[in-house]
């Protein structure tokens, strides 16, 4: 069996040395740059070596980290793809859909049992948030959201033009017209 370190370190490290930042380590890794510092102090003690020159709002590569880190890099890029062909060769058969949870209750659930009725050997699966989705990290196919936002990486295409009413009780209308 490989003895490894902990994988959180190595990526830290990884990104990290790429980056030479905490700070931009922290953000790709959506974690925060103490956590970052923490993992690769970790990596340090597994290691029992220093990994990077530590300044006032900078670090440097000692050496050793610098010999390492492309080796580092390819072994997470051959992992990624590993993992990207285990993925594309599974046919699981599942939609996920991203929308606003309105839209969702109101448009899309009413319709699910006639897409289901279509399409049995799909398991469809909702993600009803407001929140902006990372379509690759969140695993989502499909997102249905209003307007017209920036969306890099993706295709997007227009599925309805927007329809505004205005409504008013009866009462109140003839009351003072506009």
């Amino acid at each position: 069996m490989r003895r490894l370190p902990p994988l959180n370190s190595l990526r830290a490290f990884e990104s990290a040395a790429r980056w030479l930042s905490f700070s931009k380590a922290a953000d790709e890794l959506f974690v925060t740059p103490a956590a970052i510092s923490q993992q690769i102090k970790q990596l340090e003690d597994y290691l029992g070596i220093a990994l990077f020159h530590r300044m006032t709002r900078a670090v440097r590569l000692t050496e050793e980290a610098r010999t390492v880190l492309p080796l580092v890099t390819e072994g997470f890029d051959k992992l990624a793809e590993a993992v990207e062909h285990l993925a594309q060769n599974q046919e699981t058969g599942v939609l996920t859909v991203s929308s606003a949870p309105t839209f969702a209750q109101k448009w899309l659930l009413p319709r699910l049992p006639n897409f289901g009725d279509k399409h049995p050997d799909i398991d469809l699966r909702l993600d009803a948030s407001l929140l902006s989705r990372d379509f690759e990290r969140d695993g989502i196919d499909i997102g249905i959201r209003l307007g017209l936002g920036d969306y890099p990486g993706l295709h997007v295409a227009r599925v309805f033009g927007e329809q505004v009413s205005v409504v008013c009780s009866p009462k109140l209308l003839t009351a003072d017209p506009p």
